[in-house]
């Protein structure tokens, strides 16, 4: 994470934003919980027992700023906003027990054969019940 924290610092100096101490500390946070899918209202507990004043609204301005940068991508899952890393991969979103698992293999070739005809696929999310399955639980 330390390598990719400092990849992500430094591009952001390079396209001119500020790096305060509030920002790198979000910045911190967010690549430590994007593996999990942290929602916003997550990543602003977490970030707040670190920085008590910090707002909802800096830290969803963080997460766009990252998204637009490229480092990570946002999607919605019942009006809560998750993190997750780029590129576009499917996400199983199981109802029954609250995880979200990554899905890459078939669907990975099947999303780029739709970009090679022009289609940008923005997000692609399965809805499903894991009660039963073997998928590990939410963190």
């Amino acid at each position: 994470m330390k390598k990719e924290y400092s990849a992500v610092i430094t591009e952001l100096k390079r396209r001119g934003y500020r790096l305060t101490p509030q920002r790198a500390l979000i910045v911190e946070e967010i690549l430590r919980n994007v593996e999990r899918h942290a929602s916003l209202r997550e990543l602003h507990r977490a970030i707040r027992s670190r920085l008590p004043g910090v707002s909802l609204s800096t830290v969803h301005q963080t997460l766009k700023l990252l998204e637009d940068v490229g480092v990570i991508k946002l999607f919605e899952v019942d009006g809560k906003l998750h993190i997750d890393k780029p590129p576009v991969h499917g996400n199983v979103i199981c109802r029954d027990t609250g995880s979200i698992i990554d899905v890459d293999g078939d669907l990975v070739e099947a999303i780029r054969k739709l970009e090679s005809k022009g289609i940008k696929v923005i997000n692609v999310i399965i809805e499903a019940e894991c009660g039963r399955s073997q998928l590990p639980a939410p963190r």
